[in-house]
């Protein structure tokens, strides 16, 4: 599944791969997660990243892997347009220690606009850069549809989708390719697919008593 295909997600049922990693065209990769999340709803999810704040709150969601967490341009508790700035391991501390800026964009960014809207599900969508340099190596969504137990979130990571955030710098295709082959392996997506699975899973945990005693909203 390439990034260009995302409108694929909005169909029912599921697709033939879920969960796992693998390798896209041109040096690119694909991770993807399936979460499902008893007693949470898609309202709650979308509150979550509207809610979300310090480093503290941050570790509640991976009390292991989450180091660091800041925001700029979050106005009102709105995220889309906002810059998630965070610190963190994937999959444990005998790995890097990821400094990234997550920069949320509006799902029609992603998705076709109308048939998003149609599909009655809520997508969380970013663009993953660093945050040391200014540079976008990823596009990010979770994608979350209520379900007659709760939710169920269908991550997807676009790895290798690579552009500069200065306005002034164009990456030529054989920039992009290095970049690739030097910052994309094996061990990193496998490292993303094990830290998403695990967070996810926390969140599905916290997020239903957390979202009623923060919201007063009782109802499913």
């Amino acid at each position: 599944m390439e990034l260009h295909e995302a409108n694929l997600l909005l169909n029912p049922g599921y697709l033939p791969f879920e969960s796992g990693y693998k390798d896209l065209a041109d040096g690119k990769r694909l991770v993807a997660a399936l979460t499902r999340m008893p007693g949470c709803r898609a309202k709650m999810v979308d509150w979550w990243f509207s809610w979300l704040g310090g480093s503290d709150q941050y570790k509640w969601w991976h009390p292991r892997d989450h180091v660091f967490s800041d925001w700029e341009n979050r106005i009102d508790g709105k995220y889309i347009g906002a810059s998630h700035l965070v610190h963190e391991y994937l999959a444990g501390a005998d790995g890097p220690l990821y400094k990234l800026r997550i920069n949320f964009i509006e799902p029609a960014e992603l998705y076709d606009a109308a048939a998003y809207r149609a599909s009655g599900a809520m997508a969380i969508c970013a663009r993953i850069g660093d945050l040391d340099h200014p540079v976008n190596h990823g596009r990010m969504t979770h994608f979350v549809r209520n379900t007659d137990y709760g939710c169920e979130m269908r991550s997807r990571f676009w790895l290798g989708e690579i552009e500069s955030r200065d306005p002034n710098v164009t990456f030529s295709e054989d920039q992009v390719r290095a970049m690739r082959k030097s910052g994309l392996n094996e061990e990193f997506t496998r490292r993303l697919h094990q830290h998403c699975v695990e967070e996810m899973g926390y969140l599905a945990e916290i997020l239903p008593v957390l979202y009623r005693r923060e919201t007063g909203d009782t109802s499913f």
